[in-house]
């Protein structure tokens, strides 16, 4: 039995084809599109026009792999941007009658619980609570958890892409843009500090997007490239990540995609993430951070295997 998990994201579409085996899951084809769906128009609830299209386009793209590959399921999960677009319905009902694919649009909490279903697939959480963190382009999940147990998660609209389109932040961003998002999470995040309070995660695990991004630039710059092949996890310092940050917020566009690591689609949204992450990091004291590229849509995975057995 070969299966299709689809994660619509806010600014990237996710494509993982697998097929069912004994043990588990056998990975067939994997393929990602920067879509943006909510550019021009994520901060007044709206897909646009262009936005619109280009996600239909997708749906048919990944709709051809699907039939390549002789997928018999295709699981398709909508998240922030859809959650909170007037026209969402409009899109659900397009990409039905365009490519038979029938869209399911997930709440913020759900979205949190299948990161978190990811994440422990992807390394051992073990007994001590961590915090997990996944920054997407219209939301942002934060999860406290262990291997087992959930103890508090809650999905904000802080997104990457919801970011840029409400501060249009300069080009590098400049003191006054920085410090504008700051009090911005100052705001918005202070439940979630006061939460951490009580359950005392150990440890950040960053999540898929922006985290690949960060641990592609590290292990380009100061490691080997190889250290993060055939792996689901990878642990770095926060001196690294400092100095990647650094790098980020004094860059131009231009210079950023030129930079070992990053990808064309993440050169503006990486900015404001790695802002937020260092907001966090200086408000928690974490040491180091770990990165997993298991998220939403191997949460899903697993779920299904699990519904399936």
């Amino acid at each position: 039995m070969r299966f299709a998990i689809i994660d619509t994201g806010t600014n990237t579409f996710h494509l993982l084809i697998v097929e069912r085996t004994e043990t588990g899951f056998k990975e067939i084809y994997k393929t990602q599109e920067g879509v943006k769906l909510g550019e021009s128009g994520i901060s007044d609830n709206v897909i646009s026009e262009q936005a619109f299209e280009r996600g239909i386009n997708t749906f048919k793209e990944f709709k051809h792999q699907c039939d390549i590959h002789n997928t018999t399921k295709i699981v398709a999960i909508g998240t922030a941007a859809l959650r909170n677009a007037s026209n969402a319905n409009e899109l659900v009902q397009k990409v039905k009658d365009e490519t038979g694919i029938e869209m399911i649009i997930i709440s913020g909490n759900l979205e949190a619980e299948l990161i978190w279903n990811g994440v422990r697939h992807a390394m051992n959480l073990g007994a001590e609570t961590s915090l997990i963190m996944d920054i997407g382009g219209g939301s942002v999940e934060f999860i406290i958890a262990d291997e087992n147990h959930i103890y508090w998660k809650s999905s904000f609209d802080i997104g990457g892409a919801l970011l840029l389109e409400k501060f249009k932040p300069a080009d590098p961003v400049s003191n006054d843009d920085i410090n504008n998002l700051k009090t911005l999470f100052e705001k918005e995040l202070k439940w979630m500090m006061q939460v951490c309070g009580i359950f005392k995660p150990v440890q950040l695990i960053g999540s898929a997007g922006s985290f690949d991004t960060f641990t592609e630039m590290i292990v380009h710059q100061f490691y080997n490239i190889d250290d993060i092949k055939n792996t689901t996890e990878y642990k770095f310092n926060l001196a690294d990540y400092n100095a990647i940050h650094q790098q980020l917020i004094t860059s131009t566009h231009a210079q950023r995609l030129e930079m070992k690591g990053m990808l064309a689609m993440r050169a503006d949204m990486i900015v404001v993430a790695s802002i937020l992450l260092n907001f966090v990091l200086r408000k928690l004291n974490f040491k180091e951070i770990k990165s997993s590229t298991y998220a939403l849509k191997e949460g899903i995975l697993y779920k299904s295997l699990s519904i399936l057995n």
